[in-house]
Parts: C-alpha cells; structure tokens; sequence
C-alpha cells in the first residue's frame, strides 16, 4: 500500500492527510479541522524525549507561551495535546500513543534561503524588518525563541488569507530537550550565540534570538 492509498487518519477534530515534512524530533502533516476543513499542519512529536512526564510538561509551557502571542510574522497555533490510544490504534502503527502534538496555519510556501536576499537590499530589509518586529512583539511578552535559523521561519502559501513569512517552533526545542542534553542542545550550533555554546541559560535573553538572527 503506498503512501497515497492510506485513508486519513483522525486525530482529535483534526484529520492527517499527509507526511509534509520530517525531521529529528518528529514529523509534519498537512491536515485539515473536520468542522470547518480548515488547512492546518499537524507537528507530531516522535522523540524518545517527547514520551518522558517532564519534557511534556516543558512542551505544554513552551507551546501555550506561543498560543498568546498574535502578530502577523508568528505562526499561528490552533491547538495541542497528545496522541490517544485510539487514534495510534486507528493509524495502522503510523502514530504514537501519548506522543505530543502542536496544530498551527498551514504554511507550505518553504523556508527562508539566506541566500536568496543577498540582494537587492530592499528585498533583504523587507525580510529583516518582518523578522525584527516578529522578535520584537515576542520579547516584549518574555519569550525567546532559542532556536532561530532559516528551517523555522516559513512562508505562507495559497491557503493563507495572509502572505509573508512566519516564525514557528518557539521554543519547542528546548522544551523537548533531555534533561543530560538540554544544557547543550539549546539551539542549532550555526546560530547559536555564545551562552548558547557554553550552556550558560541563566544569561538568555533577546539578545540570544538576535546574535541568530545576524548569523543568518
């Protein structure tokens, strides 16, 4: 049976349709809510980590800190919970039983490629001013990002009422961390800064989500 030929998969109010994406901690699927058929991507949480009471808990925390923030340039979150056992026994093995999972706007126009904005300069400040308010509206409410880098910042596509880019994932790194491993996985090495580098989390700040930001 290939990849097409599955029905979708019930998960709450929300269908899966489709793999869209897949990556360390998981995987994303295009999805739509059954009343309203809205499109939504469905981040699904597959780590060893991600199972553990205390990295759930961080989750939890790190996601209804995103769900508050409202700015045009923030992906947004419509919905968390875990996997039941019903839906991972409905999904022929596909998903995982008590596994996390984060519904947020569909946003299927790719990531950001720094080196597309090379030039020209309007281009380039019209990406960093969108980036820089996105940052702004966040820091002022405390919360960092953590983990900034072009994979987590996406751009709307046809299915948004609303073009541009969006930044998503605040957090969710961090959150699902290892308790052994968080002290150094705070982050992706390229754009890390450097209390990053040396796991000094008591000096985080605005000031960490900016030194990424000047790396890309």
């Amino acid at each position: 049976m290939d990849e097409e030929s599955f029905a979708p998969i019930q998960l709450g109010s929300f269908a899966l349709h489709e793999i869209v994406g897949d990556g360390g901690m998981g995987q994303v699927w295009r999805g739509t809510h059954g009343a309203t058929a809205l499109p939504v991507a469905v981040k699904l949480i597959t780590s060893e980590e991600a199972l553990e009471p205390a990295a759930q808990a961080a989750f939890s925390n790190e996601v209804r800190s995103m769900a508050r923030l409202d700015h045009p340039c923030i992906a947004q979150v419509y919905d968390f919970d875990r996997v039941t056992l019903k839906a991972a026994e409905s999904s022929s093995g596909r998903l995982i039983a008590g596994s996390p999972y984060l519904v947020m706007e569909l946003l299927d126009a790719g990531v950001l490629d720094p080196f597309r904005y090379t030039r020209p300069w309007e281009d380039l400040k019209h990406v960093l001013l969108a980036l820089l308010s996105a940052l702004g509206h966040a820091h002022a409410r405390g919360v960092i990002h953590r983990d900034l880098k072009p994979g987590n910042i996406l751009f709307a596509g046809s299915t948004s009422p609303i073009p541009g880019l969006r930044l998503t994932d605040f957090g969710i790194a961090h959150a699902l961390g290892s308790r052994e491993e968080s002290e150094v996985n705070w982050g992706t090495p390229h754009y890390m800064s450097p209390e990053q580098h040396f796991g000094e989390s008591r000096d985080f700040g605005p000031w960490t989500d900016l030194y990424a930001l000047g790396c890309i």
